[in-house]
């Protein structure tokens, strides 16, 4: 071996005791492999590459070995009499002329290729060259990416979900944080255990005269004074056993008005906590006035995480929420008045006019699967609940619509609509072009006619493939691509 070629990463051990440089990239002894005749190349390269190509000095392929079935599909005996370069794609055909333009023996630097196929699709393969005589004729040895490839698509598609899902709880987080610092209830969260308080917002700060430091962290309790305590005590421990909501009324010192205190058990991240909402009773028992009513019906609506729009009988739009306005892509409220609804729900306007159809028979629609459309371009799948209301001077129509994308947004991008029976394929008409529900039922009805063969022949692939009239081969390919060579062991 050559000095320049040996590097310092290992050592070996001399009968003298010092160390030598050993290289790490080659056989120390290749003169031990002997004298290999073309037949037993032939069957190392084989065993040892996903795809040989054999390349003469001119770049044209030879010869070609692939280790593989799904490989041999591909049709690559093809590429045997073409110039290497004319069978990868046009970005890859530089770095061909590279690896043939390297000289000199052992193998050359590894480069990505994207190797074209007949039926147009591209296989990600590294390959490196060796030379095997002083004619110019060398061996492209590739190892097959396309698993890899694929593997980092589904990781790409689930990272995306959770970014999704991520700003999804951090809008929930925010919302939650404004209604809970403006709402007009004073409002306590607890520990259901030692009444340890968790949080508290303004108003609740107001009604006990102390800053929110001093609340936070320190005993619900204390708080209220001996009379009352007893009777909190016992209500937060019947709230605790029983789960049920417990309201009481209490006569404070040094308070002109009753207080009234409602709590209620809820569970987060398996702990128990009691909301705890206080409210100044006054002595009048005079209801809620109808704009108090009004107002925080209001900001629910507003505020609320699903989309919300009334419309008149016709579909124009009166008004929507915010939600409605993120799903449209919309910079505000009056973009969207008097627009019809339909500009943004449902398929080409067919799924609208069967929602309004609906409604004009029965009066309202539940949970009705479509797709909503935003100014940008962005589609998402929600479900539209619908009601028309009558007063007798205005018709309208609510609707509510849930974006239920993220219910499926973990799942890999092309099989999301792919139905898995007849029943989920008549679901999708109107949701999905006619060519795209032919390739699905297409692929369905051979899908299954293998599945029948399989259970026919006791899963006996090599019976199997006869009886459906296909190649041994042909049908391997058809089990994985419909995921069937898993299900259970086979015989040949």
């Amino acid at each position: 071996m050559q000095s320049n070629q040996r590097t310092t990463s290992s050592q070996s051990s001399t009968s003298t005791g010092a160390y030598v440089p050993v290289n790490v990239n080659s056989f120390q002894a290749p003169e031990n492999l002997g004298t290999i005749n073309g037949q037993t190349a032939a069957s190392l390269l084989g065993a040892a590459a996903d795809i040989a190509l054999v390349i003469d000095k001119r770049g044209v392929i030879r010869d070609i070995s692939v280790s593989s079935d799904e490989l041999a599909s591909k049709n690559t005996q093809r590429w045997i009499g073409k110039k290497w370069a004319d069978t990868v794609s046009i970005d890859s055909q530089q770095k061909v002329a590279d690896l043939l333009s390297i000289e000199g023996e052992g193998a050359s630097r590894q480069r990505q290729i994207n190797q074209r196929t007949e039926e147009g699709e591209n296989l990600l393969v590294l390959y490196s060259t060796v030379s095997l005589d002083d004619k110019g004729n060398r061996v492209a040895i590739g190892k097959d990416l396309s698993s890899l490839t694929r593997m980092q698509q589904r990781l790409i598609n689930v990272q995306q979900s959770m970014e999704r899902d991520y700003s999804q709880l951090r809008q929930f987080e925010t919302r939650y944080r404004l209604l809970f610092r403006t709402a007009g209830d004073a409002i306590i969260i607890t520990e259901a255990d030692t009444f340890k308080v968790m949080e508290a917002n303004p108003t609740a700060c107001t009604l006990l005269g102390s800053p929110e430091r001093k609340i936070v962290g320190s005993n619900l309790l204390r708080w209220f004074d001996k009379k009352a305590k007893q009777n909190v005590e016992d209500a937060l421990a019947s709230v605790r056993m029983n789960g049920r909501n417990v309201s009481l009324t209490l006569e404070l010192e040094g308070m002109d008005d009753a207080l009234l205190v409602n709590l209620a058990l809820f569970k987060t991240n398996s702990q128990t906590h009691v909301l705890v909402r206080l409210e100044k009773k006054a002595n009048d028992t005079e209801a809620m006035s109808q704009s108090e009513q009004t107002a925080r019906l209001l900001a629910l609506v507003e505020n609320a995480p699903d989309a919300l729009v009334v419309t008149d009988a016709r579909g124009k739009v009166l008004t929507v929420n915010t939600e409605f306005l993120d799903l449209s892509q919309l910079a505000g409220a009056e973009l969207a008045q008097g627009q019809d609804l339909s500009s943004w729900l449902g398929q080409g306007g067919i799924d609208f006019q069967i929602i309004m159809s609906s409604l004009r028979e029965h009066g309202s629609i539940r949970l009705y699967n479509t797709q909503m459309r935003g100014e940008f371009g962005s589609i998402c799948d929600v479900e539209v609940s619908a009601a028309s209301v009558s007063d007798g001077s205005l018709d309208c129509i609510g609707f509510s619509i849930r974006n239920t994308s993220r219910r499926i947004a973990a799942n890999d991008e092309s099989s999301a609509l792919a139905p898995k029976s007849i029943d989920q394929l008549t679901q999708l008409v109107g949701r999905v072009p006619l060519k795209d529900l032919v390739r699905e039922s297409t692929e369905l009805i051979e899908q299954l006619c293998i599945q029948s063969a399989l259970k026919l022949t006791n899963n006996n692939r090599a019976s199997a493939a006869e009886m459906l009239g296909l190649s041994r081969q042909s049908l391997y390919v058809k089990l994985r691509r419909y995921a069937l060579d898993d299900e259970n062991g086979s015989s040949e």
